[in-house]
Protein backbone atom coordinates (compact mmCIF):
# COMPACT_ATOMS: atom_id res chain seq x y z
CA UNK A 1 0.00 0.00 0.00
CA UNK A 2 1.42 3.48 -0.91
CA UNK A 3 2.38 6.09 1.81
CA UNK A 4 -0.87 8.05 0.65
CA UNK A 5 -3.74 6.01 1.06
CA UNK A 6 -2.16 5.16 4.67
CA UNK A 7 -2.06 8.75 5.78
CA UNK A 8 -5.41 8.96 4.65
CA UNK A 9 -6.94 5.97 7.03
CA UNK A 10 -4.93 7.12 9.95
CA UNK A 11 -6.52 11.02 9.38
CA UNK A 12 -9.94 9.05 9.32
CA UNK A 13 -9.08 6.90 12.37
CA UNK A 14 -7.82 9.81 14.30
CA UNK A 15 -11.22 11.86 13.48
CA UNK A 16 -13.05 8.97 14.16
CA UNK A 17 -11.89 8.45 17.40
CA UNK A 18 -11.84 12.37 18.15
CA UNK A 19 -15.46 12.93 17.91
CA UNK A 20 -16.03 9.62 19.59
CA UNK A 21 -14.13 11.73 22.00
CA UNK A 22 -16.25 14.98 21.89
CA UNK A 23 -19.57 13.06 21.54
CA UNK A 24 -18.83 11.26 25.23
CA UNK A 25 -17.55 14.65 26.47
CA UNK A 26 -21.07 15.91 25.68
CA UNK A 27 -22.80 13.04 27.23
CA UNK A 28 -21.09 13.63 30.45
CA UNK A 29 -21.48 16.83 30.60
CA UNK A 30 -24.10 18.47 33.23
CA UNK A 31 -26.89 19.96 31.44
CA UNK A 32 -27.03 23.10 30.13
CA UNK A 33 -30.67 23.64 29.69
CA UNK A 34 -32.84 25.74 31.48
CA UNK A 35 -34.60 24.07 34.41
CA UNK A 36 -37.49 26.72 35.59
CA UNK A 37 -38.71 24.26 38.31
CA UNK A 38 -35.01 24.45 40.05
CA UNK A 39 -34.94 28.26 39.57
CA UNK A 40 -38.47 28.58 41.34
CA UNK A 41 -38.15 26.47 44.10
CA UNK A 42 -34.40 28.07 44.84
CA UNK A 43 -36.03 31.61 44.59
CA UNK A 44 -39.38 30.68 46.65
CA UNK A 45 -36.84 28.96 49.50
CA UNK A 46 -34.81 32.16 49.36
CA UNK A 47 -37.52 34.23 50.15
CA UNK A 48 -39.46 32.13 52.61
CA UNK A 49 -36.17 31.82 54.70
CA UNK A 50 -35.55 35.67 54.46
CA UNK A 51 -39.45 35.89 56.06
CA UNK A 52 -38.24 33.66 58.93
CA UNK A 53 -38.50 30.18 57.22
CA UNK A 54 -40.55 27.66 60.06
CA UNK A 55 -40.66 30.16 62.33
CA UNK A 56 -41.49 33.38 60.21
CA UNK A 57 -45.13 34.34 58.87
CA UNK A 58 -45.77 31.56 56.27
CA UNK A 59 -44.89 28.85 58.97
CA UNK A 60 -43.32 25.13 57.82
CA UNK A 61 -43.60 23.60 53.53
CA UNK A 62 -46.45 22.01 52.83
CA UNK A 63 -45.45 20.07 49.55
CA UNK A 64 -43.33 20.96 46.87
CA UNK A 65 -42.99 24.04 44.52
CA UNK A 66 -45.65 22.85 41.97
CA UNK A 67 -46.06 24.55 38.67
CA UNK A 68 -49.31 26.79 38.30
CA UNK A 69 -50.51 29.54 35.45
CA UNK A 70 -47.53 31.10 33.60
CA UNK A 71 -45.53 30.35 37.11
CA UNK A 72 -45.08 28.06 40.09
CA UNK A 73 -46.24 28.18 43.79
CA UNK A 74 -45.50 26.45 46.66
CA UNK A 75 -47.71 26.37 49.78
CA UNK A 76 -46.78 26.86 53.51
CA UNK A 77 -48.64 26.25 56.57
CA UNK A 78 -50.13 29.73 56.31
CA UNK A 79 -49.96 31.27 52.75
CA UNK A 80 -48.08 30.48 49.55
CA UNK A 81 -45.63 31.60 47.58
CA UNK A 82 -45.74 32.16 43.65
CA UNK A 83 -43.11 32.89 41.37
CA UNK A 84 -42.38 33.74 37.74
CA UNK A 85 -38.59 34.51 36.23
CA UNK A 86 -40.58 38.23 35.54
CA UNK A 87 -42.24 39.25 39.20
CA UNK A 88 -40.10 37.29 41.48
CA UNK A 89 -40.92 34.99 44.07
CA UNK A 90 -44.05 36.51 46.60
CA UNK A 91 -46.19 35.44 49.27
CA UNK A 92 -49.39 36.27 50.12
CA UNK A 93 -51.39 34.94 52.87
CA UNK A 94 -55.27 34.90 54.12
CA UNK A 95 -58.06 37.38 53.08
CA UNK A 96 -56.02 38.53 50.39
CA UNK A 97 -54.52 34.76 49.40
CA UNK A 98 -58.47 33.80 49.40
CA UNK A 99 -59.39 37.11 47.42
CA UNK A 100 -57.00 36.43 44.74
CA UNK A 101 -57.97 32.17 44.03
CA UNK A 102 -61.41 32.97 44.16
CA UNK A 103 -61.02 35.07 40.91
CA UNK A 104 -59.15 32.39 39.44
CA UNK A 105 -56.02 33.12 40.70
CA UNK A 106 -52.79 33.16 38.63
CA UNK A 107 -54.34 30.10 36.40
CA UNK A 108 -57.45 31.61 35.94
CA UNK A 109 -57.74 35.32 36.54
CA UNK A 110 -56.26 37.83 34.38
CA UNK A 111 -54.46 39.80 37.71
CA UNK A 112 -51.35 37.83 36.96
CA UNK A 113 -49.18 37.03 39.46
CA UNK A 114 -48.13 39.26 42.22
CA UNK A 115 -45.13 41.56 41.86
CA UNK A 116 -44.96 42.61 46.20
CA UNK A 117 -44.93 40.56 49.46
CA UNK A 118 -48.09 41.33 50.95
CA UNK A 119 -47.58 43.64 53.11
CA UNK A 120 -49.23 47.23 55.11
CA UNK A 121 -51.26 49.72 53.50
CA UNK A 122 -50.94 52.96 54.00
CA UNK A 123 -54.57 53.04 55.70
CA UNK A 124 -54.86 51.69 59.50
CA UNK A 125 -54.96 47.77 59.81
CA UNK A 126 -55.16 47.26 55.92
CA UNK A 127 -53.04 44.84 53.93
CA UNK A 128 -52.47 45.07 49.39
CA UNK A 129 -51.06 43.54 46.97
CA UNK A 130 -50.22 44.16 43.95
CA UNK A 131 -50.35 41.99 40.54
CA UNK A 132 -48.44 41.84 36.95
CA UNK A 133 -51.31 42.60 35.06
CA UNK A 134 -51.20 45.55 32.48
CA UNK A 135 -53.59 47.71 34.25
CA UNK A 136 -51.98 47.67 38.08
CA UNK A 137 -54.46 45.79 40.03
CA UNK A 138 -54.05 45.23 43.59
CA UNK A 139 -55.89 43.69 46.22
CA UNK A 140 -56.19 45.94 49.42
CA UNK A 141 -58.09 44.35 52.36
CA UNK A 142 -58.62 45.91 55.63
CA UNK A 143 -60.44 44.39 58.66
CA UNK A 144 -63.99 46.45 58.04
CA UNK A 145 -64.43 46.25 54.50
CA UNK A 146 -62.45 42.43 53.43
CA UNK A 147 -60.06 41.99 50.48
CA UNK A 148 -61.38 44.12 47.03
CA UNK A 149 -59.62 43.73 43.85
CA UNK A 150 -58.89 47.95 42.63
CA UNK A 151 -57.80 47.81 39.23
CA UNK A 152 -58.01 49.92 35.83
CA UNK A 153 -59.03 53.20 35.60
CA UNK A 154 -60.65 52.95 38.92
CA UNK A 155 -57.39 52.40 40.66
CA UNK A 156 -55.97 55.17 38.34
CA UNK A 157 -58.53 57.69 39.91
CA UNK A 158 -58.39 56.24 43.36
CA UNK A 159 -54.61 57.12 42.77
CA UNK A 160 -54.64 60.32 41.69
CA UNK A 161 -56.93 60.94 44.75
CA UNK A 162 -54.28 60.21 47.29
CA UNK A 163 -55.37 55.82 47.55
CA UNK A 164 -56.41 54.40 50.61
CA UNK A 165 -54.97 57.51 52.52
CA UNK A 166 -56.79 59.69 50.35
CA UNK A 167 -60.20 61.43 50.67
CA UNK A 168 -62.62 57.97 49.11
CA UNK A 169 -60.45 56.43 51.50
CA UNK A 170 -60.13 52.05 51.13
CA UNK A 171 -62.55 49.97 48.61
CA UNK A 172 -65.62 49.08 50.39
CA UNK A 173 -67.02 46.51 47.45
CA UNK A 174 -65.92 44.88 44.26
CA UNK A 175 -66.45 46.95 41.06
CA UNK A 176 -69.71 46.73 39.14
CA UNK A 177 -70.74 47.16 35.52
CA UNK A 178 -73.16 48.82 33.75
CA UNK A 179 -72.92 48.78 29.86
CA UNK A 180 -69.79 51.00 29.04
CA UNK A 181 -69.57 51.84 33.02
CA UNK A 182 -67.31 50.51 35.68
CA UNK A 183 -68.13 51.71 38.87
CA UNK A 184 -66.76 51.33 42.17
CA UNK A 185 -67.40 51.78 46.32
CA UNK A 186 -65.08 53.02 48.84
CA UNK A 187 -65.78 53.93 52.66
CA UNK A 188 -65.42 57.75 51.37
CA UNK A 189 -67.47 57.51 48.27
CA UNK A 190 -67.65 55.90 44.62
CA UNK A 191 -65.80 56.52 41.22
CA UNK A 192 -67.04 55.65 37.61
CA UNK A 193 -65.56 55.75 34.64
CA UNK A 194 -67.70 55.33 31.16
CA UNK A 195 -65.19 54.10 28.73
CA UNK A 196 -67.01 55.38 25.75
CA UNK A 197 -66.99 58.85 27.18
CA UNK A 198 -63.86 58.59 28.50
CA UNK A 199 -64.65 60.25 31.72
CA UNK A 200 -64.73 59.90 35.09
CA UNK A 201 -67.94 61.08 37.77
CA UNK A 202 -67.79 60.93 41.22
CA UNK A 203 -69.53 60.96 44.90
CA UNK A 204 -68.69 63.63 45.60
CA UNK A 205 -69.15 64.98 42.25
CA UNK A 206 -66.38 68.09 42.98
CA UNK A 207 -63.54 64.84 42.87
CA UNK A 208 -64.34 64.36 39.35
CA UNK A 209 -62.56 67.63 38.07
CA UNK A 210 -59.62 66.24 39.60
CA UNK A 211 -59.47 63.33 37.36
CA UNK A 212 -60.06 65.52 33.98
CA UNK A 213 -56.66 65.44 32.96
CA UNK A 214 -56.02 61.42 33.73
CA UNK A 215 -55.03 59.25 30.65
CA UNK A 216 -57.20 56.17 30.38
CA UNK A 217 -56.21 53.62 27.27
CA UNK A 218 -59.08 53.03 24.86
CA UNK A 219 -59.35 49.07 26.33
CA UNK A 220 -59.37 50.04 30.18
CA UNK A 221 -58.16 46.82 30.95
CA UNK A 222 -54.85 48.30 29.90
CA UNK A 223 -54.86 51.15 32.00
Amino acid sequence: MSRQPMLRLRFVGRLTIGLLGVATALLLAPSATAQPEVDANNAITAAWQAGGGDTGPLGPRSGDVYPVGAGFAQNFASGKVFFTPETGAHAMQGAILEKYESVGGPADSDLGFPTIDEGPGRAPDSRNTTFSAADNPVIFWTPATGARVVRGPINAAWDKLGGSSGVLGVPAEDETYNASTVSQKFTGGEVSYDSRAKTFTTMPPDLAGQLADLSIPDDPVAA
